[in-house]
């Protein structure tokens, strides 16, 4: 297995993950599109024999020197390997080396299983935010420092 840059031609798994894991909650395909145009070294796949099995996606905000890990998206017969997690460290790797002072992300505050992954990566953070996305659920925000 290896994790690099996204590509172009991954986008169409990619869609297909995001969709399959968020269902309604998923970035629209033109949404990813663009956020892969301006994503640069922050959005990356993992692959095996050519095929897609997670990807992380990222932003930078300059001038906080904040870091965002934006989605993380693992197919369904990829879990359990501990895939999201080494997704996760490598993009974490990526936006330190933008000299970012933090980086961030939300959660649901029901997936224990992204929370364990990222408290053990040394992120902290469990206020519950009522309607974050003005979608009427609750995040958590959680922040990591460099």
């Amino acid at each position: 297995m290896t994790i690099n840059k996204a590509k172009l031609q991954d986008l169409e798994s990619i869609i297909a993950i995001e969709q399959q894991v968020f269902n309604t909650d998923s970035y629209p395909a033109f949404v990813l599109r663009q956020l892969f145009d301006i994503s640069g070294d922050y959005f990356i796949v993992a692959k095996e024999d050519d095929k897609i099995l997670g990807y992380a996606l990222g932003g930078l905000n300059t001038q906080k020197k904040q870091g965002w890990i934006l989605s993380l998206g693992v197919h369904p017969d990829a879990r359990g390997k501990g895939l999201g997690k080494q997704l996760t460290q490598r993009l974490i790797e990526v936006l330190k080396a933008e000299n970012t002072k933090e980086i961030a992300l939300t959660v649901y505050p029901d997936n224990t299983s992204a929370i364990k992954i990222y408290k053990d990566l040394g992120f902290e953070g469990n206020e519950v935010l009522d309607n974050y996305f003005f979608d009427n659920e609750d995040r958590i925000v959680m922040k990591k420092m460099n």
